[in-house]
């Protein structure tokens, strides 16, 4: 039996006939450190599509962490089999892809499977790529013709001149990212009561300067690391190195980001290489005010309680360590959030965009 049959997925039942079969792609490690507004979109859009959310999976054996995904091993050599087998029988009027590899693959089975609309919204990372990944990007793009969703002007003048282009906002859910009450949150995820807490879930590779900083700091401060800050041997030999290891707090993969962001006083995100950094978002919506270093850019940080800084240049990263530790104004930061970022906006676009593209014949597939 196929992955996706043990979940019992299907094709329509006749009350979701009018609807576009609507299918999101989600790898692993997207679901795991919430790089990927596809759970947003899957459930956002839920009313106005047929949703499905096709999980690529790292590890054959496991269950997924999300009910209701269909779900697929990232490595299996059958996986462009499995895919169109999937497309066949649920057959979507819409492939919705977020990173390059989704894309290449799913993308290469819906055309094949004779799916007839291939979307694929461009991360926050292409405004800082090299030539050779737009290289790369262009050749899959000249293959497989799809509709590309751009966050924003600068993203959409780094794609194929020749592409179809839309840009709509990008958001985070304000729903699920909330102010909650620290102290219980810290009870859940482990981090002690008493200290201020400093958050990072940016990749820690050239982070030295954030645990000097935190070294120069107050012993009643502390750093708690998540998503895809995961320090490597040389991050771990310097904690030790400089006596921070009662103040590091590495909390791992699967903690529930909700959490992370209510517990924490600060939330730091060191180059990531993204210009849209979810992260960022959230930690907003959660009340808590926001540091972060290029290519981050301004308009994602609340003007009265964000600050960018330079990475390498370890007294102002110091400086506004402190000062937004001892400055907090919950109610306008997440405001602020709900007023330009929120996920309403852009499932409004994409919900429009979606309906309009399903739009010909009951039986929309192509040949």
């Amino acid at each position: 039996m196929s992955a996706f049959e043990s979940t019992g997925a299907a094709r329509s039942t006749p009350e979701f006939q009018n609807r576009p079969v609507l299918m999101e792609t989600v790898t692993e490690n997207d679901a795991q450190d919430d790089l990927s507004s596809a759970i947003d979109l899957s459930d956002g859009l839920a009313g106005d599509c047929e949703t499905h959310l096709l999980w690529f999976a790292n590890n054959p054996q496991k269950s997924p962490e999300r009910r209701n995904a269909i779900r697929l091993w990232n490595e299996d050599p059958n996986l462009l089999d499995e895919l169109r087998v999937l497309f066949d029988n649920l057959r979507p009027d819409i492939v919705h892809t977020h990173r390059l590899g989704e894309f290449t693959t799913a993308g290469h089975a819906a055309r094949q499977a004779g799916v007839p609309n291939i979307v694929h919204s461009v991360c926050g990372a292409i405004t800082g790529a090299e030539k050779w990944q737009l290289d790369q990007f262009a050749a899959v793009v000249e293959a497989l013709s799809p509709l590309l969703i751009a966050p924003s002007e600068e993203a959409a003048d780094r794609l194929p001149p020749s592409a179809r282009i839309e840009i709509l906002p990008a958001g985070i859910d304000c729903e699920r990212y909330v102010p909650g009450d620290p102290a219980r949150a810290r009870r859940k995820i482990g981090l002690p009561a008493k200290p201020r807490v400093i958050g990072c879930a940016s990749p820690l590779q050239g982070l030295e300067t954030l645990l000097h900083a935190l070294f120069r700091m107050d012993g009643e401060v502390h750093l708690a690391l998540f998503g895809q800050a995961r320090p490597a041997q040389a991050e771990r030999s310097l904690i030790k190195r400089l006596g921070l290891e009662e103040r590091v707090h590495v909390l791992g993969a699967w903690a529930k980001p909700e959490l992370v962001f209510q517990a924490i006083d600060v939330y730091f995100h060191g180059p990531s290489g993204d210009w849209l950094p979810r992260a960022i978002l959230a930690a907003q919506a959660c009340g808590k005010p926001a540091i972060a270093c290029a290519p981050a850019p301004n308009k994602t940080l609340c003007p009265q309680t964000g600050r960018q800084v330079p990475m390498q240049y370890m007294p102002t990263l110091l400086h506004s360590l402190r000062r937004t530790l001892d400055s907090a104004d919950p109610e306008v930061t997440r405001q602020f959030i709900v007023d330009n970022w929120n996920v309403e906006r852009s499932l409004e676009g994409y919900s429009a965009l979606f309906k309009q593209l399903a739009e010909p014949g009951p039986d929309r597939r192509i040949a």
